[in-house]
């Protein structure tokens, strides 16, 4: 059984901004572009292939999604568990995750990452091409064809819900984890759980609850408004590599 803590030390802030980019890739999964393409698409399991058409078609067609969600984080060698709650919205390209850690705001073009436990945000413009598909979630369905293989792997009860399971495997084996797996509902056709399994032992899963789809959301939302923070202190690295 995992603990609830543990005492392994882990700089905090680091863990924060790992959080940070894994909850950006689930943000990614929901937005509809870089699609499939049928002339470019390289299917490894035709199985897999048709669900995660199904999932890009069924994002395609949303006006807005909003979840709550609860981040899992596992050590397997320490046997710990820590857990973090919060909750993302996302209206096309746009999208803002806040959990107690961080408020991230995505207004399709600039990013905004917001630490309350240091009163700063940080500034940053993602790339629109970038060999790294998690620096830019809008890229994802066009990178996973790519960068992944893929694998069904059957049916499975998540959270009490029927879900497909299907396994993403990076072509590139530097990377930090061995797979990334995504539980797809069989009958919202959405993600409803993301895994990352690390090749240091550690995991990170996400739960999502509580979907909202298709509400008008103000583009307002996924914008950085430094007058609602005081004092906060701004770091702007826009232009700097």
């Amino acid at each position: 059984m995992f603990e609830q803590s543990g005492d392994r030390v882990v700089n905090t802030y680091s863990i924060n901004k790992i959080m940070i980019r894994f909850l950006i890739i689930l943000v990614a999964m929901f937005l509809p572009a870089g699609l499939l393409s049928q002339e470019n698409q390289i299917i490894q399991d035709p199985a897999a292939g048709q669900i995660l058409e199904r999932v890009a078609a069924k994002t395609k067609s949303m006006k807005s999604m909003q979840s709550d969600f609860e981040l899992v984080i596992e050590d397997r060698k320490e046997k710990t568990r820590n857990s973090s709650a919060g909750n993302l919205v996302i209206k096309q390209n746009k999208y803002k995750i806040n959990s107690k850690e961080s408020v991230v705001f995505f207004n399709g073009t600039t990013m905004w990452t917001f630490s309350p436990s240091h009163n700063e945000v940080t500034v940053t413009e993602p790339g629109v091409h970038t060999d790294d598909f998690m620096s830019n979630p809008a890229d994802f369905f066009s990178f996973y064809k790519r960068d992944f293989k893929y694998r069904y792997v059957g049916e499975t009860l998540v959270n009490g819900s029927n879900c497909h399971e299907i396994d993403l495997f990076p072509k590139n084996l530097n990377q930090p984890y061995s797979r990334i797996k995504v539980f797809v509902g069989v009958k919202t056709d959405l993600p409803e759980k993301i895994s990352s399994i690390g090749k240091d032992g550690v995991d990170y899963t996400v739960n999502l609850k509580n979907l909202l789809l298709n509400q008008e959301i103000d583009d307002n939302v996924f914008t950085f408004d430094p007058t609602k923070y005081k004092k906060v202190e701004v770091v702007d690295m826009r232009g700097l590599n």
